[in-house]
């Protein structure tokens, strides 16, 4: 399975990405990532979840899995995470504040 994510937006129009491949996971966080993903229906939600009222300082998150021939992006407005999703994006944001400190090290 592989997972793409793209956080934009915010005050400082930040823009943190990350993907994850679960090959290049350890077992236990390829896991971990397998059953977010399951726990969120996350090929069952709509392609976009979107805000009827505007932010300009509000997140903007963009998830793409690919697992087997199944393929799906979901756009999400932060006020819009599902309570399902909600672990699955924390997790994501985790990671790609992750590998920002790997980077800076």
């Amino acid at each position: 399975m592989k997972v793409e994510f793209c956080r934009t937006g915010g005050v400082a129009g930040t823009r943190l990405t990350t993907t994850l491949d679960t090959e290049g996971l350890s077992p236990r966080e390829a896991a971990r990532l397998r059953r977010l993903i399951s726990a969120a229906c996350f090929f069952d939600q709509p392609a976009s979840l979107k805000s009827s009222t505007s932010g300009a300082d509000r997140f903007q998150y963009q998830v793409t899995v690919e697992e087997g021939d199944r393929v799906k992006t979901v756009e999400i407005a932060e006020s819009c995470v599902p309570s399902t999703v909600q672990p699955l994006i924390e997790y994501l944001l985790d990671s790609c504040r992750a590998r920002q400190k790997k980077k800076s090290s």
